[in-house]
């Protein structure tokens, strides 16, 4: 197994990296600047998301790309356009000349953050993204879904949620993948046979989950074990407590992100 990573240096690229090291015969990480490997059988090439040549020579041989680069918030909608959307279109059809046999995709929970709290949603329900943001991964999603259909290029699209080592705030409650879960869950992404296009969220087993992701993760064969509720106590939860809405503070209009702009330099 071959496997190449876009964003393989942020939070979640280092987690599941980490977790699944020495798993793969060659690990392949492409990336806009120089970065020392890691972890066993890794790799790195430096280039530029959006420079389709360079991603297509990157990704000869590979079998499985996981794309995890991209804006992790909101941004401005050219900002988004670029990275985001731009990005993953690159990755895509770099995928196809490349003659990969899948991509999996960190979509996000944001493409759902219109949801009420109330209201549990499926993969198979319609999107109400959040941002710019969420809706760029929805573009994604659609993305995948003409690359499987019209090309045959198998996509796996994790619609992400927090991912961390605990719960941080009421919200989590609902929305954490434990890190172990959610490097269990991209290896399932990885290796599955035969996938086709499948959305799943990427969840661990919360009790106050929000999302119904039961047939999802039975077709990945992704069984998590982890769940917030036992984080209840020290968060200090008053009543249910995680918001109006799926998306949290996404979905205020006055909010902005940004703060991963620090790590852009």
């Amino acid at each position: 197994m071959r496997v190449l990573y876009t964003g393989g240096t942020g939070r979640v690229g280092v987690a599941v990296r980490q977790g699944l090291a020495g798993r793969y015969d060659r690990v392949l990480l492409y990336s806009r600047r120089p970065v020392e490997p890691s972890f066993p059988n890794e790799s790195v090439v430096v280039g530029e998301l959006t420079d389709i040549d360079a991603l297509s020579r990157a990704m000869e041989g590979t079998d499985v790309v996981v794309h995890l680069a991209g804006i992790p918030d909101e941004g401005t909608f050219d900002e988004i356009l670029e990275v985001n959307i731009r990005g993953t279109y690159t990755v895509y059809e770099a995928a196809r000349r490349a003659s990969v046999r899948r991509v999996v995709f960190a979509s996000t929970n944001h493409v759902v953050g219109f949801f009420p709290c109330d209201q549990k949603v499926g993969p198979g329900d319609p999107p109400r993204p959040d941002s710019y943001y969420g809706a760029s991964k929805v573009f994604g999603e659609a993305l995948a879904r003409l690359y499987y259909d019209k090309w045959g290029v198998e996509s796996v699209c994790l619609r992400i949620g927090s991912m961390r080592e605990r719960p941080e705030q009421p919200r989590h409650l609902a929305t954490w993948l434990s890190l172990q879960d959610g490097a269990e869950l991209f290896k399932c992404a990885i290796e599955a046979p035969d996938t086709g296009f499948v959305v799943a969220f990427g969840v661990s087993a919360n009790t106050r989950s929000f999302w119904d992701n039961d047939a999802a993760a039975e077709r990945l064969g992704f069984m998590p074990r982890d769940d917030a509720e036992d984080f209840a106590p020290q968060i200090g939860l008053g009543g249910d407590g995680v918001g109006l809405f799926h998306g949290g503070e996404f979905v205020d209009p006055q909010y902005s992100g940004g703060s991963w702009r620090l790590d852009l330099g």
